[in-house]
């Protein structure tokens, strides 16, 4: 054999070696070394996973993803997501194929948990999916909505709270001095009430022109004051309607806890006045870090290397 092809013979088996040394490398790094099964889920939202994406069973790695086929469902959409896993590996039939990533700045994996059923899937059948939660999305929904409660749920039911807390502390006084009365000398200021009223009676007859003069202004003031009871009607129904429970409870309560009662109304009172007064600030507070939250979670989106490496701001003024 001559020089020539021998250094032939050395190229073809240098190229040979190379090509299949290029196979096991690409088989190496797809995972795809060996024989596997075909399983798929159908998921609602696919954000992140495509082919090649890693599948892991409890963590452990064991395929990866196939295809993701879109699957029209009535007015929106789903996505078939055909993954490989090595074959011969047993998945509980009541295992959940959850899409997420172990950390912030991690890969999108589809992890499986495992189930607890002594049943293993069978290859070419669905696995149970679950999509990935949103965490600036939950957060930032949560904080809406407890602006919305403050602002909307809150804040009128402290100041009904402390109406009522109001006209309850005039409605206890008003008892409670009723009760320290003593019956015999409520006849007595009744039977004086009466000889003042037949006195009344003499000197009304003397005052009569005068009143009737006074009659044309009061007409007026009384229309005013109508307009203005017509407002507190309606809380004046709520306080009736609790009134006789009130009262028929009052003079146990009163009698053995007045100094109590009186202490717990102040405090309570103290206290929603105290939250009135702040709920404005909580209210910005709650706003301004929702504001927060989102620009930071949108400049992470845009660039996760901001967590490891920042950039200090930007002076004013400056280019």
């Amino acid at each position: 054999m001559n020089t020539a092809k021998i250094n032939y013979v050395a190229v073809g088996a240098f190229v040979t070696v190379t090509l299949v040394g290029i196979v096991v490398a690409i088989a190496m790094l797809t995972g795809r070394t060996g024989a596997t099964d075909a399983y798929h889920a159908v998921y609602k939202n696919v954000t992140g996973v495509k082919f090649g994406t890693q599948v892991l069973y409890e963590g452990y790695p064991i395929g990866q993803v196939e295809t993701v086929t879109p699957i029209p469902d009535g007015g929106s959409m789903k996505f078939r997501v055909d993954f490989e896993v090595n074959e011969g590996w047993k998945i509980p039939d009541d295992s959940i194929a959850r899409i997420g990533a172990s950390g912030l700045l991690s890969a999108i994996t589809i992890n499986i948990d495992a189930g607890t059923s002594p049943i293993a899937h069978k290859p070419d059948t669905q696995v149970i999916a679950q999509e990935a939660s949103d965490l600036f999305k939950v957060m930032s929904g949560v904080a809406g909505d407890i602006s919305n409660l403050a602002e909307n749920d809150l804040r009128p039911l402290l100041a009904t709270i402390n109406t009522a807390v109001g006209n309850f502390a005039i409605t206890v006084e008003l008892v409670g001095e009723l009760l320290d009365e003593d019956g015999q000398r409520m006849i007595k200021q009744f039977a004086n009430v009466a000889d003042d009223l037949s006195g009344l009676v003499v000197d009304l007859n003397k005052r009569l022109p005068r009143i009737a003069e006074s009659v044309d202004t009061s007409t007026a003031n009384f229309a005013t004051l109508s307009r203005d009871l017509s407002h507190t009607r309606g809380k004046l129904d709520q306080l009736l309607g609790t009134a006789d429970d009130l009262m028929a409870n009052s003079n146990a309560m009163v009698a053995e806890n007045r100094a109590e009662v009186r202490k717990s109304i102040k405090d309570l009172k103290h206290v929603t006045d105290s939250l009135a007064r702040h709920i404005d600030s909580v209210n910005q507070n709650i706003e301004g870090t929702a504001r927060n939250m989102y620009e930071f979670s949108r400049e992470i989106r845009q660039n996760p290397g901001l967590l490891l490496s920042g950039t200090a701001p930007q002076e004013k003024g400056k280019k």
